[in-house]
Formats: C-alpha cells, sequence, structure tokens
C-alpha cells in the first residue's frame, strides 16, 4: 500500500502532530484500494472512489463478506468510526470523511429499519450541472467533504482532523 492516496492525505493533514497510522488492506473492494486504517486507537474505513465516464461524480463500493458467501451492507453497529473516500479527478482531489452517523443517515449502514447500500454515488462540490436528485445528494454528502487541492488550506487541515479525532460516532 505504499501508493495508497490515505499516505499524500496524512502528510498534509497530520503536518505539527504527532499523529501515526497503521493502513491494513482488506480482501474485498480491493478495486477500490479497501482498508482500514487505525489513527490515535480510531478505526476507519478507506476506499478510493471511481470516476464513472457517464454519469458526473464518483462511485464507491462498500460491503463485506456475510457467513453464507453473499455480500451485505456494512451493519450501523460496527465497530468502525466511519468511512473515508478519496476521490481524484483531472487536477481535483478530495476526501468524504464520513462518520458512522452520517453513513447511518444517509441509508449507507444496514440498521433494523433501513437495508443499507453496497455502494453509492458520491458528488464532490467541483460537480456542477447535476440532475434534482444528484443535488439533492451532494448537499447531503457536503458536511463530509475536504477540497485536498493543493495548496491544502489550515482550514481543511483543521476540518479533518476535527472528524478524525473528535467525531467517533457523532
Amino acid at each position: 500500500m505504499s501508493h495508497h492516496p490515505f499516505h499524500t492525505y496524512a502528510q498534509h493533514v497530520f503536518v505539527d502532530t504527532d499523529l501515526t497510522y497503521r493502513l491494513t488492506p482488506e480482501p474485498e473492494n480491493a478495486e477500490y484500494q479497501a482498508c482500514t486504517v487505525t489513527i490515535a486507537d480510531t478505526l476507519w474505513r478507506v476506499r478510493t472512489a471511481k470516476i464513472t465516464p457517464t454519469k458526473p461524480g464518483a462511485f464507491v463500493a462498500c460491503w463485506q463478506r456475510a457467513a453464507d458467501g453473499t455480500t451485505e451492507p456494512f451493519p450501523a453497529d460496527d465497530r468502525v468510526h466511519g468511512l473515508l473516500v478519496f476521490v481524484n479527478e483531472n487536477q481535483r482531489s478530495g476526501v468524504f470523511q464520513f462518520t458512522q452517523s452520517h453513513l447511518e443517515q444517509l441509508g449507507v449502514l444496514s440498521t433494523p429499519k433501513q437495508a443499507g447500500k453496497r455502494g453509492f454515488r458520491l458528488y464532490p462540490a467541483w460537480c456542477t450541472n447535476l440532475n434534482p436528485q444528484a443535488t439533492k445528494t451532494q448537499a447531503a454528502q457536503a458536511p463530509a467533504f475536504i477540497d485536498l487541492t493543493p495548496p491544502l488550506t489550515t482550514t481543511a487541515q483543521e476540518q479533518a482532523l476535527q472528524t478524525l479525532l473528535h467525531n467517533s460516532h457523532m
């Protein structure tokens, strides 16, 4: 995982901190550079979204293998703090830092009341001319998005650290 986008992210976001991290590859969803990362005793899932040529935005898969071999959405009571999804398009880059609570609100995680999703579309702030449903989805995802297009601002760095370290199940 020497060229995983998380390494570049950590170089920029963790500057002037003593934070360390450990990436652990996940066998499923390898085409999305799936792994978990432990940061300051918190566990996050990590994915890299795929840009889709015929639709705006990107797509990410986020599922686990059930005991019977089928795939299923991650459960809301999973022990992770959230999902980091990296998006790179042309000269732009960003990360969605979804907390478990935000993923549950978006209907991504399975609960007794909702089935959850095995994947979903992402709309970074730079996506424009979206249809009404995509615009609504973009607005719902916006609080989790941090633009990492260089140069990274101090505000973006602080926002990233705030979510990673202080909002474990917000």
